[in-house]
């Protein structure tokens, strides 16, 4: 079925029918006001202005995640580490060796070791670039520095 220009539009109210052709050519057809138009227009803009915040919210909240699971990743091999040596390794000593015990690892994680406690620190990625933090004492991880010093060894710091 195809519509022509004359293809008649509107209720049958009684008010007379009109043509598309004519709709769309008449002062009195297809209008808008400007507060109309402005409202239409403000709210698209609420509209993908709420859905940017929720992309890099869900952005931000994975880069941490990510972060934090460096940290358990740094755990389980300092485990391994520990059991291997008797002492846990830095960043270096985790990937040495024909069976490392961290095969991957990010550019901002560093690890302070001694034989008998670490403390693991890495940078988010996020727009906060918050840091996490991990020691042996606690096996928790936390963004408070001062907690993770209390476990006995000074932990990495970033410049900012």
């Amino acid at each position: 079925m195809s519509i022509t220009t004359d293809t008649t539009v509107g209720p049958k109210l009684g008010l007379g029918r009109k043509s598309i052709k004519s709709v769309l050519t008449d002062k009195h057809g297809l209008s808008a006001s400007l507060p109309e138009v402005l409202g239409a227009v403000g709210i698209s803009i609420f509209i993908l202005a709420a859905a940017g915040f929720g992309i890099g919210a869900g952005v931000n909240f994975s880069q941490d995640a990510t972060a934090k699971g460096t940290l358990d990743s740094v755990k389980a091999a300092q485990v391994l580490q520990h059991s291997k040596t008797g002492a846990y390794g830095d960043v270096d000593a985790l990937k040495a060796g024909d069976s490392p015990a961290l095969t991957q690892t990010s550019d901002s994680l560093k690890i302070a070791a001694s034989d008998n406690n670490y403390c693991a620190a890495v940078k988010s990625g996020s727009i906060t670039g918050t840091v996490f933090y991990l020691n042996a004492k606690t096996g928790e991880i936390t963004e408070d520095k001062d907690a993770a010093d209390a476990g006995g060894i000074d932990c990495p710091t970033f410049a900012d």
